[in-house]
């Protein structure tokens, strides 16, 4: 049995989406494929299932692969903001035991087991005492790192150092969030530079805005919206949204008429000029009129209202980061497109087994 660490350089590179990404992989490899997250840190408004806080990648992992355990061994120390122990020695050794305890209990049957990091892997939990080069080096694990591209010195420290500290451990690394224009430099120079230096596979992912699109249900959730029409058509995505009324034309310019609306911007296709309208989400709490329900339902495009006024509703959507979902496995596709155009498809997953 083999386990991989998906560790983070920081600044969140898109750590959850990979560790979904390598998952989906290794069981196209006909592998039987375990998780865990060791330890997590929740605000004190932690996800709760039946009054037990629980991770959310932990629970997203565990749909994903249809997995038994329960989210108390796929993470078995969960922390909150209000409850973080006093750090000594012997706490550290009964959180590590607990940590194996886990890990023991998840890998029979198993072919690889994924063990996945903090959102820091330089700091970990310090507030706990554990870290993720303790728990690399206890498992004795093969790493992939994810790093957020900013500057090739801050890559090319973050990367080669890490690899250094975990004594040549990182197998394999994507740089993710990269600018397009970024991207021919980053493959010709950075790349060839790292593997010069000892890494077996790197890869380099651009910035898209498929990766970072909401789909309009999820954008409803956050506000606690009401669906009012086209529910069918809630998986539409999202790429921006704004007050404004220039998206509205033809038949939907009767909503011009209607004061508190967000404008759910769709994300563009190839080849389109014009953003469309993914959909539109009336503030204030006021049901608008058969009028306005009929031309939203002609246009197929979803009505969200939600009792927030216009500003807050704003304000709620721009500061939200919600978690991935298993409504959001199209991301999922279009990550591995990307890495995979550049390399075998098995390729990065090879390097880590």
């Amino acid at each position: 049995m083999r386990s991989i660490f998906i560790g983070s350089t920081g600044g969140e590179p898109g750590q959850t989406l990979t560790t979904w990404a390598l998952a989906t992989r290794l069981r196209d490899k006909g592998l039987r494929v375990g998780f865990i997250k060791p330890y997590s840190l929740l605000p004190d408004t932690g996800t709760s299932v039946e009054g037990v806080f629980c991770d959310s990648d932990a629970l997203l992992i565990k749909k994903v692969l249809g997995l038994s355990e329960p989210e108390e061994v796929l993470c078995p120390v969960t922390l909150t903001e209000n409850l973080i122990p006093e750090v000594t020695g012997n706490h550290r050794e009964r959180l590590m035991e607990k940590i194996k305890g886990a890990f023991q209990e998840i890998s029979p049957g198993k072919d690889v087991v994924l063990i996945m990091g903090a959102k820091e892997i330089f700091f970990g939990d310090g507030l706990s005492g554990i870290s993720d080069s303790l728990l690399v080096k206890l498992f004795d694990t093969s790493v992939l790192l994810i790093d957020r591209y900013q500057r090739d010195n801050m890559t090319l420290y973050s990367l080669l150092s890490l690899n250094s500290f975990l004594d040549g451990r990182v197998k394999s690394a994507i740089i993710n969030h990269i600018p397009p224009d970024k991207m021919d430099h980053v493959k010709t120079k950075v790349i060839p530079f790292l593997k010069d230096k000892g890494l077996k596979s790197v890869v380099a992912v651009p910035e898209n805005p498929i990766l970072s699109a909401l789909t309009v249900s999820t954008l409803a959730s956050l506000v606690d919206g009401q669906v009012l029409c086209c529910p069918e058509h809630t998986g539409n995505l999202i790429e921006t949204f704004t007050i404004g009324s220039k998206h509205l034309e033809g038949s939907l310019s009767i909503f011009k008429q209607v004061y508190n609306k967000i404008i759910l911007a769709g994300l563009a296709q190839a080849g389109e000029e014009k953003m469309t309208v993914g959909g539109i989400m009336l503030t204030g709490g006021k049901t608008p009129n058969e009028v306005v329900l009929r031309v939203a339902r002609e246009r197929s495009i979803p009505l969200i209202l939600t009792r927030a006024d216009t500003f807050q509703t704003m304000e709620r959507l721009e500061k939200a980061r919600p978690s991935l979902t298993l409504q959001d496995e199209f991301k999922v596709r279009k990550f591995l497109e990307f890495i995979e155009e550049q390399m075998g498809t098995n390729e990065w997953v090879d390097a880590l087994l």
